[in-house]
């Protein structure tokens, strides 16, 4: 036997579950009850060979119908399964690889930070083919308000768990970041308005001048803030257009590791 003979009979699956599968991806995509017809036209297949998986998926816990409605959506062993799956997903071991790839994709520096018991803390850092000169390392703390970072976690975390931190570059009624950037507490307010807007935070030439910086925030299936992603760069090869290359790339990362440790956005309320 060839290894590439050996190699497609390891990746040869079972057509029939991979095709009832559309099914349950039609219901985790949707995020809500459907009917019959709608799921059969979301997975591509007829409502018959639809009806059939599902009350074999039923049967399994996987789905359930409602008696009154006649709507299906997912069952509890659906529900114990993903709850199995989160406790085993450890969310740094998760981003790192994917804050490596990001890194070589983009060519510039990347950091992975967590909350600490002393603030943002840098836990990883994936270096680009550009050195910079900065003073950032594993365990290094960031400044709430004076790096991009900073600004994610004090704009998605509660605000009674950053107040207090956020209060130690106060002064004189004036916000004070490293290296001198200041806000009145107006101004604050917009800027952690737009990093909300946005889903994402810039630093440019602060808190060293020359470098710029764009960080996103990484969410779990509680909708809590879990991660931050920090690309740095020089001021020249660094674009820090909110529609930039550079921040679509840190955006759609993002995104993964948030949908990858169960994040899913809240749906539109229906009128």
């Amino acid at each position: 036997m060839t290894d590439k003979t050996k190699k497609a009979k390891e990746r040869r699956g079972i057509g029939a579950i991979e095709v009832g599968g559309l099914l349950l991806n039609a219901m985790v995509t949707s995020g809500r009850a459907m009917s019959l017809g709608d799921l059969a036209r979301e997975s591509g297949m007829p409502a018959s060979k639809a009806h059939a998986y599902l009350v074999s998926f039923g049967k399994l816990g996987l789905v359930e119908q409602d008696g009154a409605t006649g709507m299906y959506q997912l069952g509890p062993f659906a529900l114990q399964m993903g709850l199995v799956s989160l406790q085993q997903i450890t969310p740094v071991k998760l981003a790192i690889p994917e804050v490596t790839r990001l890194a070589a994709s983009i060519d510039q520096t990347v950091a992975l930070a967590v909350w600490g018991s002393h603030g943002p803390t840098v836990i990883y850092i994936a270096e680009s083919t550009r050195p910079i000169h900065v003073n950032m390392h594993a365990g290094s703390v960031m400044s709430m308000l004076g790096t991009a970072t900073g600004l994610v976690f004090s704009a998605f975390l509660p605000e009674k768990l950053v107040d207090k931190y956020i209060a130690r570059e106060l002064k004189d009624e004036m916000v004070i970041g490293q290296a001198g950037a200041q806000y009145t507490q107006k101004d604050l307010a917009a800027v952690l308005l737009e990093v909300r807007e946005q889903g994402l935070a810039r630093a440019q030439g602060l808190p060293i001048p020359g470098i710029n910086a764009l960080s996103a925030p990484v969410f779990n299936h509680a909708h809590a803030l879990s991660l931050v992603i920090t690309a740095t760069g020089t001021r020249g090869s660094f674009d820090t257009d909110w529609d930039g290359e550079i921040a679509g790339a840190l955006r759609a990362s993002a995104t993964l590791l948030s949908h990858q440790l169960g994040y899913m956005p809240a749906m539109p309320v229906q009128k």
